[in-house]
């Protein structure tokens, strides 16, 4: 487990949860950006903790 898993995969929820009030708010033009830097984010950091 890596020290800096836990930071990078709590940065992708928060990209994430930003995507999805945008989502929610009808502003729709970013949001398959954030989604998908904010997934990548997440996998990477699940990627850190297991190597």
């Amino acid at each position: 487990m890596s020290d800096y898993a836990l930071p990078i995969a709590s940065l992708g929820v928060l990209i994430l949860f930003c995507a999805w009030r945008e989502y929610a708010g009808d502003n729709r033009r970013d949001v398959k950006l954030m989604a998908a830097c904010g997934a990548g984010s997440v996998l990477a950091g699940a990627a850190a903790w297991l190597a």
